[in-house]
């Protein structure tokens, strides 16, 4: 399940980073990655839930003595190290979303297998059930990591509003962009895949040429698409702020 969940995440980020056919694809294929992070996660989620049910068959065959001997105890010291190494490794490339998610799992087979260790010499020097008993509390609280994990990647393709700040810093890139605009109507960001499509609307002076009002628009739209973080911008532009919202039939449907 781990190698498996692992093929599924390398592929989705190479996929991801391919060139891009526009006539296939209009807004790139970003979102594979995102999409890979979720089977990932749910994938964890299902081990974490085998572990239970495992750990919950011993408990109640009572089949649950601790073989533990100093040959395990070694390969798993080995193992901790190496997964210790490859944290490290996938901290430092931790912009990238796949690696952030690599670590993630690093870390919580770390965290698994140091308990393990704990609750296996428990086990064996105290009471035998300690050691299921053990693995049900740690596989719960992986499956909780990974389920927030895999809803939270749902709404980074659902399309989750951004931030006040980051509201906020664009305002204030489209009021200070260019001394005719007058107002900011409408801004909104929000995500698609692990970056954000931005719309404004921006109100400039009614008797201004097309030309002018153009030029703005799409020099402020290049402004807001070079930030790290934004895939797509949308500048529409107004000559008053009076009016009813636009997409009227559309805010309906999503009522």
């Amino acid at each position: 399940m781990d190698l498996a969940s692992n093929v599924v995440l390398i592929y989705t980020g190479k996929v991801s980073k391919e060139e891009n056919n526009p006539d296939k694809y209009p807004t790139g294929k970003g979102k594979m990655e995102t999409a890979g992070i979720i089977v990932f996660a749910c994938l964890m989620s299902t081990l974490s839930i085998q572990l239970i049910i495992e750990a919950v068959r011993a408990l109640l065959t009572k089949d649950h003595a601790v073989d533990f001997n100093l040959v395990s105890f070694i390969a798993i010291g080995i193992a901790i190290f190496t997964k210790f190494l490859l944290f490290i490794f996938c901290q430092s490339l931790r912009r990238y979303p796949s690696a952030n998610i690599l670590a993630q799992d690093h870390r919580n087979d770390i965290i698994l297998n140091s308990f393990g260790v704990t609750l296996s010499i428990l086990g064996a020097k105290i009471e035998s059930w300690i050691d299921p008993a053990g693995g049900i509390l740690i596989a719960l609280l992986i499956f909780q990591n990974w389920s927030f994990t895999c809803y939270e990647n749902i709404l980074l393709i659902v399309g989750k509003s951004a931030d006040n700040k980051f509201l906020q810093k664009l305002t204030y890139i489209a009021l200070t962009h260019d001394d005719r605009v007058r107002q900011v109507d409408t801004i909104r960001a929000y995500t698609s895949g692990n970056h954000y499509f931005v719309e404004v609307d921006i109100v400039l002076p009614p008797d201004m040429t097309l030309k002018e009002a153009h030029d703005i628009g799409e020099s402020l739209q290049i402004k807001f698409e070079t930030l790290e973080n934004v895939d797509r911008a949308f500048v529409h532009l107004d000559f008053e702020s009076e009016h009813k919202p636009e997409h009227q039939n559309f805010l309906k449907k999503i009522k």
